[in-house]
């Protein structure tokens, strides 16, 4: 009988234990959890500020690093499929003919005559090509006014075209610069054998520095780039 009581109460006092155990597991948490502690044994929110506080320690570190230099500054380089290369007679590094063409009233000039201090920008355009006569129009915009005087300068070479036909290509785009008339393009053909509108970039003795056969909104930013690289402008 004694035994049998001393069976039950052991039986008991082990129950309580198992009790006891289990609610101290649920009163610290499961391994991981908040409260609890991760297998490295520190808590959640130990392991939250050691994160914090590594993360400005690396914030620290990348101030203290002084950023890379951007590249220098260069001039565009002139990109083009082979055959449209192949129309330029006069390219990079080359100089632009010299010649004498009259001007809108009839009076002759020397291209050279007509170029800026610093560059010279010159479009060969016609009257009847839409994108020819926005650039002309465009190149006042882009060119004359921002950098007019700076010592830069636009000619523009009517290629084909009768005196009256330029005179009001030139009116109706409302520009002042100088338009000069090759119109057999005898002039066009010492350049270029092909491709209208083309703009050249020229240094002041008349050396091509950049062109571009077209008058896109890539060629508007490359000039534009270009001409800034010269003049040593940001």
């Amino acid at each position: 009988m004694r035994t049998t009581r001393n069976r039950q109460l052991g039986l008991v006092i082990g129950l309580m234990v198992l009790a006891a155990c289990v609610a101290c597991r649920k009163d610290s948490g499961p391994e991981g959890s908040q409260g609890g502690k991760g297998k490295l044994g520190k808590s959640m929110r130990e392991q939250y500020q050691a994160g914090k506080a590594k993360e400005k320690q690396e914030e620290g570190e990348r101030k203290k690093t002084p950023p890379e230099p951007p590249p220098p500054p260069k001039l565009p380089e002139v990109k083009m499929p082979a055959k449209l290369a192949e129309t330029c007679l006069v390219k990079v590094g080359g100089s632009m003919p010299e010649a004498d063409l009259a001007n809108l009233e009839g009076k002759r000039l020397a291209i050279r005559s007509l170029f800026g201090k610093k560059l010279t920008v010159v479009l060969f355009w016609e009257s009847e090509n839409m994108y020819a006569t926005q650039a002309l129009e465009y190149l006042d915009l882009d060119v004359t006014k921002p950098f007019g005087e700076k010592g830069v300068r636009v000619v523009g070479i009517s290629v084909k075209d009768s005196p009256e036909a330029a005179r009001k290509a030139v009116g109706q785009a409302g520009v002042k610069y100088v338009n000069l008339l090759d119109p057999q393009g005898a002039y066009f053909a010492k350049a270029a054998t092909e491709k209208i509108p083309r703009v050249y970039l020229l240094d002041a003795s008349g050396k091509v520095l950049w062109l571009d056969i077209e008058y896109s909104t890539s060629t508007r930013r490359d000039l534009a780039r270009a001409i800034k690289f010269v003049l040593g402008e940001k």
